[in-house]
């Protein structure tokens, strides 16, 4: 079961080193920190050409949601490896039904949109999943899990 997650974390990180030419386009417009790695977010619906990065160094940084207009906003500070992964509602419901049949993994998600969940690991064993409130017009916590 830990392979599972492991194998879904895997899958979903891109490589920092490729970045689409609109990511590179974006974040030259906010001016940030070389992108460690990154992966594609729809923050809401019909509103692709986002993106959630990783940037700073690898022992330290920060993870950012990338709107398609330029604005970034954070999402939380990162220790260690940056190790960050975007799902689609199905897939985060599909990592949930893993983390509960762990043993080792605990923690849940819940995703409440159909739009993009962000997770990243903020420490070595910590991960953090956020998605994106029309309501509140803010990124809001909605999972995270412990291994």
């Amino acid at each position: 079961m830990v392979a599972l997650i492991v194998l879904g974390l895997a899958v979903a990180l891109q490589p920092a080193s490729q970045p689409p030419e609109e990511l590179a386009a974006l974040a030259a417009k906010a001016k940030f920190a070389p992108i460690i790695t990154w992966c594609r977010a729809e923050f809401q619906p019909g509103q692709q050409g986002s993106f959630a990065v990783a940037v700073g160094d690898h022992g330290a940084g920060r993870y950012l949601a990338l709107a398609a207009d330029g604005r970034a906003t954070a999402l939380s500070e990162f220790t260690g490896r940056a190790d960050l992964s975007c799902y689609t509602r199905a897939e985060a419901e599909k990592l949930e039904r893993s983390i509960r049949q762990s043993g080792t993994i605990h923690g849940q998600i819940a995703p409440r949109w159909n739009t993009t969940v962000v997770c990243g690991f903020t420490d070595n064993t910590t991960a953090h999943c956020w998605q994106y409130s029309p309501v509140d017009r803010a990124f809001v916590t909605v999972g995270g899990w412990t291994t």
